[in-house]
């Protein structure tokens, strides 16, 4: 049964065209390499701006929690692109693959106060934020010996953003009733990443574990409006990660 919520609908999607490129490989015989990753992210986000109001001098949202962290999960497929064989003019041995790496940011909350006509704080908001971003990959390996490599990552493709969960609150005791003007909302925007780790190959048999850091570029996502009288809305301004996580190749 098909989920009626984008977000969702993509990771759905993105889980089924690995399955799908993973099971097509082995038909065909194509050496590839399958990745789940695991770790944590940091990430700022957030941005203070004025929202016009028709009629009005407009709100000041203001941000006072920018920092945030939370999970996040990775899955990949990599094929083999070319080997470098320099050992001898250079001691450098080093290969090339090449592939698609999706990740998933579990959401991270925004939280600020709300300065009415620019001269009442009377009120809190929040709202939380979800990334879910597609990369076309590539990856270095620098090889150092037998079973290590120091890998570099690059990776540009779209990021899924999900707003969601905007809530306002009162600061005097409920004098002031929240005005509720933005709902959450999903859009599309550009997105890159860039990183390096440590491979240890054939740890256990088959399998191949990586530490890796990586920096993202999340892009700029942005809120609904909901009342016809604001005349701007509440962007999330420009997010950026960075992460620890490590990857298990199979």
């Amino acid at each position: 049964m098909w989920i009626r919520n984008p977000f969702q609908n993509t990771l759905l999607l993105i889980f089924f065209l690995l399955v799908c490129l993973y099971s097509q490989t082995l038909v065909a015989g194509i050496c590839g390499e399958p990745v789940l990753q695991l770790g944590w992210f940091t990430t700022t986000q957030g941005k203070s701006q004025h929202v016009d109001i028709e009629g009005l001098i407009g709100d000041d949202f203001k941000v006072k929690k920018s920092r945030a962290q939370n999970f996040l999960v990775g899955a990949g497929y990599y094929f083999r692109g070319f080997d470098t064989e320099c050992g001898s003019c250079c001691g450098i041995d080093a290969s090339l693959l090449y592939g698609i790496n999706a990740f998933y940011l579990l959401p991270t909350h925004v939280k600020g106060v709300v300065i009415q006509e620019n001269l009442f704080t009377n009120l809190s908001y929040r709202y939380s934020r979800a990334n879910c971003s597609i990369y076309a990959a590539t990856k270095a390996l620098i090889h150092f010996g037998s079973c290590q490599d120091l890998t570099i990552d690059l990776g540009i493709g779209p990021n899924i953003v999900r707003t969601s969960g905007f809530k306002e609150k009162s600061l005097d005791g409920g004098v002031t009733l929240p005005d509720h003007i933005f709902a959450g909302k999903t859009t599309i925007v550009f997105s890159a990443t860039a990183g390096a780790g440590w491979r240890v190959r054939h740890l256990f048999g088959n399998l191949s574990l990586e530490i890796d850091y990586r920096f993202f570029y999340l892009g700029q996502g942005k809120l609904k409006k909901v009342n016809s009288q604001v005349k701007n809305t509440l962007r999330t301004g420009h997010s950026y990660g960075n992460t620890l996580f490590l990857s298990i190749l199979l």
